[in-house]
Order: structure tokens, then C-alpha cells, then sequence
């Protein structure tokens, strides 16, 4: 079967325009199983309905696959609509973290025929087959759909543990689309070599935060070291990749693993620059990682902190003692890597002293960057079944959730003080002299310009100047859904 895989249309400024490699992996398995994938991402085409349009009408796929975070869960429900408009009899898939949500509320949208949950690599595959030869989809592991007007759920498939079976079929996506974006103040990306490329070397995390979505069952499975070296020489010599983002949920717990990756990128002579925007532990780091992770090209990373107050990181079961932060972040600056710190502010709870206590705790802690994100409590999380005990919430807004937007808050301060407090931290983070400082004294001079100016200030701007983009309420606007 022809499948067409959608990644939707979404605002720029909130969404960075990186390789969809979660469309890449099911490509990739649909490929081998014998079936036609084309992959089409809208979040970087300048016409995203023209070439929705022409997608549907040259390849004529026979079902469209759409993979979404919650984050941007309506645009997907959105492009969804426009598909079926365009191609009534084209069965419609959603896939992604946002189908951890309960299927009442996504099969709900008449355009979504089927959700699958949790990974899609080996469920795609028995669904596209079961469709081309017209059998029942009961028996498929991991789905959801709608029949006569009730929704059924089949039984939950398990966690892929050998990843090194899954390679990523690189040929499937236009490479050369993702290496030459134009700068705006929508979008700022902090990258050595605009030729750099997401590399995913393990799936899951053990730990139990409340905030985070449970797919892979609370478990972590690796490809082994090998491999994804292999992958990445590879990636070197046959695209001219000088430069990975490594995106795993936590690279660093298994340190003897992540040495091993550093040591053979060193043993291999491959010269790129390595950047871990995703969040690693802080409490996985040893000399002996730091100094191998210099050595082998890294040169920012980025820390899931959360929040300055134990008891919040306590009640969110975030395990971490935040007490060790200041010398990790020290030694890991001496090594000339930029670090970047994660924070959310309106955890359940919360009380405005301890968000101050965040603010100034990550204004002392010695990072290069930092984001303060509002709290989402994302479907599949216990955060979530959280915010619904606390606030009675309708299940219907789980689509219209914003970072910058106080549209779910259930901490103890009201929206607006909520939303001033996100933009005073940002102030406060950037604007000063000892910020501009520490950078001078962290990052080598020729990346002053990307790693001082882009960032800080693209931040700065979105949350701290423009008063549009953190309304308060339900005032997101809307994207018009009709298709012209």
C-alpha cells in the first residue's frame, strides 16, 4: 500500500523545524515490509495546504499516517480534517505521544480512523498489511478505532527491546531540506554546522516523573554503541553530516555506554561537534564522562532541572537532589560545555515563593541558557490525572495546550501572576551583565555570535518582550480549519 506520513502544520515559534525522525522510523519499517511510504512535512513547506494538495493528488495514497506530540495535537486534528476533505475514502491514522491520551477523545474527531499507541514501529506495519487484505482490526496489538459508534481497544503491544533491528532508511526523506533554513526570530537553533541532524541511540527512561508520558512502560532500551556509531560515520561520509543532536530521554544513565559512544567516536577520527538538547541527567555525570564527551565534540547540553524547590521535585518524583546541580554545572562549563537548563513553573500546588525560589536558583546556578516553560499535564501522565482532580477539567482542551499559555493552571497563584512570573524570569535570567560574562568565559570565541546573541535573545523576545504570545484563559487563537 501507498502510505502518506503527515507531520502537521504548527505555529514556527513554538515549534523547532528538525527532522521528523519518529515519521523516519515508520517509514523505514514500511519500506522493508514492502509497502510505499513518502513522508511530508508540512511544518517546513511555505504552502503547507498547497502541499498537502499536491501530495494527495500526485501520490495518492491509499491511508495517511499523521505522528503528533500534545503539544501540537490540534494542528494535527486539523490537517486531519483538510485530508478527509480532500480524500473522503482515505483512511486517516494518528500516532505519537498524544495517543497515550484515552481513545474517546481523539477517535472523537471523525477524521481519525485509527490510533495507535505507544510505538508504531511493528503495529504499522500488521495495520497497513490488515487493511491491504481487508481484515478485521481486532486482532492488531496497540490500536484504537471506532465501530458503530463504540470504541475499541485492543490489547497493548510490547516494548521493542532489540532497537538495533530498526535501522533508520535515510534515502526516505529529502536530507538537504532540513540544512538550509532561514533564520527568523520564529525559529533560532543552536548548532555549530547548519549541516547537523537528530540522532535517536535509545528509547525511554526508568524514572517515574509525573510530568513525563509513559510509552515505553517506564523501561529504557538502547541500540548498542557499535551501531550507533556506525550509523554515524555513515551519516559522515554519505551526507556530509558535521554535527548530531543526540535526542534520547536520558542518554547519560547508562555512563559506561555513553563513554563507550564518546571513546569510538574519538578512536574513529570523526571530527563533529555533539549537542544533547533533550535534557540529561544531571546526576549521571563523572570526570571521566565530562572529559570524554569534550574530547569527543560536545559542546552544549542541556540539563531537565524542573524547579528549584526539593519539595516540588520530590512531589513531581523527579529523584534528583537538586544540592548537586552547582558543582555539575561548574565542571561541565570548565570543560567549555554550554549548558542549558529546563525549567517549568505552575506545578500543582506551587506556590509563588517557591517559582521565585526556581527564578533565583536558576539565575545562580551558572548555565549559559535557560527556558522557563508553564506546566502541561500531557494525556499518560499522573500529572495530568492530577490537574483533572485539582481543576474538574474538561477533557476537550487537552488539544489546546500552549508553553506559553496559563491555559491549565492549578498551581497557587492566579493566570496573570503566573504568566508575569514566566516573563520575570526570563529578565532576569538575561538581562545581565554576569550572564554575558560566563559566556565569554564558557564558549569558544568563533561560536560567540550563535551561542550569545541567537538564542538569548530569540528567548527574550518570545517571553519576556511580546506581550501576545503568553495570553491567559482559552485565548489561543485558533488556525483556521476551512481549505481553500
Amino acid at each position: 500500500m501507498k502510505v502518506l506520513l503527515l507531520r502537521p502544520a504548527a505555529e514556527k515559534k513554538s515549534m523547532a523545524r528538525c527532522m521528523p525522525l519518529g515519521l523516519l522510523a515508520i517509514a523505514s519499517v514500511l519500506k522493508r515490509a514492502g509497502h510505499e511510504p513518502h513522508i511530508l512535512d508540512l511544518r517546513i513547506s511555505e504552502d503547507p495546504d498547497q502541499a498537502l494538495k499536491d501530495a494527495l493528488s500526485n501520490f495518492q495514497p491509499d491511508a495517511v499516517g499523521i505522528g503528533v506530540m500534545t503539544i501540537e495535537s490540534k494542528y494535527g486534528f486539523i490537517d486531519a480534517a483538510k485530508v478527509k476533505q480532500m480524500a473522503p475514502g482515505v483512511p486517516v491514522i494518528l500516532g505519537g505521544p498524544h495517543c497515550k491520551h484515552e481513545p474517546q477523545y481523539i477517535l472523537n474527531h471523525k477524521q481519525i480512523d485509527v490510533m495507535i499507541i505507544g510505538e508504531g514501529d511493528v503495529t504499522i506495519v500488521e495495520l497497513i498489511d490488515a487493511m491491504a487484505e481487508g481484515k478485521s482490526l481486532d486482532t492488531i496489538a496497540g490500536i484504537a478505532f471506532r465501530r458503530d459508534d463504540e470504541y475499541i481497544t485492543t490489547t497493548a503491544r510490547p516494548i521493542i527491546r532489540n532497537l538495533d533491528n530498526y535501522p533508520q532508511e535515510y534515502d526516505l526523506i529529502d536530507m538537504e531540506a532540513y540544512f538550509n533554513f532561514k533564520c527568523s526570530m520564529d525559529f533560532f537553533p543552536v548548532y555549530r554546522s547548519p549541516r547537523f541532524i537528530p540522532l535517536v541511540t535509545s528509547r525511554g527512561c526508568p524514572f517515574k516523573c509525573t510530568y513525563c508520558h509513559d510509552i515505553f512502560a517506564k523501561s529504557i532500551q538502547y541500540r548498542t554503541a557499535e551501531v550507533v556509531v556506525d550509523e554515524m560515520e555513515m551519516l559522515v561520509n554519505k551526507y556530509g553530516i558535521e554535527e548530531f543532536h543526540i535526542v534520547d530521554d536520558t542518554f547519560n544513565l547508562n555512563m559506561k555506554r555513553a563513554k563507550r559512544i564518546m571513546d569510538l567516536i574519538i578512536e574513529r577520527g570523526l571530527k563533529v561537534h555533539l549537542s544533547f538538547p533533550n535534557g540529561l541527567r544531571a546526576d549521571f555525570f563523572d570526570d571521566e564522562l565530562i572529559e570524554k564527551m569534550e574530547r569527543a565534540g560536545a559542546y552544549r547540553l542541556a540539563l531537565g532541572i524542573e524547579s528549584g524547590s526539593q519539595r516540588i521535585q520530590d512531589m513531581i518524583k523527579k529523584d534528583l537532589d537538586i544540592s548537586i546541580l552547582p558543582g555539575v554545572v561548574k565542571k561541565l562549563s570548565q570543560a567549555h560545555i554550554s549548558v542549558h537548563g529546563f525549567f517549568m513553573l505552575g506545578f500543582p500546588t506551587e506556590t509563588k515563593e517557591e517559582m521565585k525560589g526556581t527564578i533565583d536558583f536558576a539565575c545562580k546556578l551558572g548555565l549559559t541558557t535557560a527556558n522557563f516553560s508553564l506546566v502541561i499535564p500531557n494525556p499518560g501522565t499522573e500529572l495530568r490525572d492530577s490537574f483533572i482532580e485539582e481543576m474538574e477539567l474538561s477533557e476537550d482542551g487537552f488539544s489546546d495546550y500552549s508553553f506559553d499559555a496559563a491555559e491549565c493552571n492549578a498551581s497557587n497563584v492566579d493566570d496573570d501572576v503566573l504568566i508575569e512570573l514566566k516573563r520575570e524570569a526570563n529578565r532576569r535570567f538575561y538581562f545581565t551583565g554576569k550572564r554575558v560574562r560566563h559566556v565569554l568565559q564558557t564558549v569558544q570565541p568563533k561560536w560567540l555570535v550563535q551561542s550569545i546573541f541567537k538564542t538569548p535573545f530569540a528567548l527574550l523576545w518570545r517571553n519576556a518582550i511580546a506581550p501576545t504570545n503568553a495570553p491567559t484563559g482559552h485565548d489561543t487563537p485558533v488556525q483556521n480549519q476551512e481549505v481553500s
